[in-house]
């Protein structure tokens, strides 16, 4: 999984998608996420890195991943891909 080429996304947490001109607001959890996403981690990383960042249990962070993925997806920021395929 990739963002796309149209995504900006700035320090702060605003997204904006240049194909759709929809902007969002992300709170640092989402920011941390969508720059992990970037940096073309696995969902397994991310998970290891969540479970030791916060005081949080596995099955909430899978939960929690799988939604804001398929936010992602309908929002059109990551590319179309399988969405068991998380790189």
């Amino acid at each position: 999984m990739q963002i796309t080429d149209e995504i900006k996304i700035s320090d702060n947490g605003f997204v904006f998608n240049s194909r759709t001109g929809d902007s969002f607001n992300l709170n640092p959890i989402g920011l941390e996420l969508i720059k992990q996403i970037a940096a073309e981690k696995d969902f397994e990383n991310i998970r290891e890195e969540m479970l030791a960042k916060y005081d949080i249990d596995d099955l909430t962070i899978e939960k929690d991943y799988y939604d804001f993925y398929a936010l992602l997806k309908h929002h059109q920021i990551i590319s179309q891909g399988d969405p068991l395929d998380f790189k």
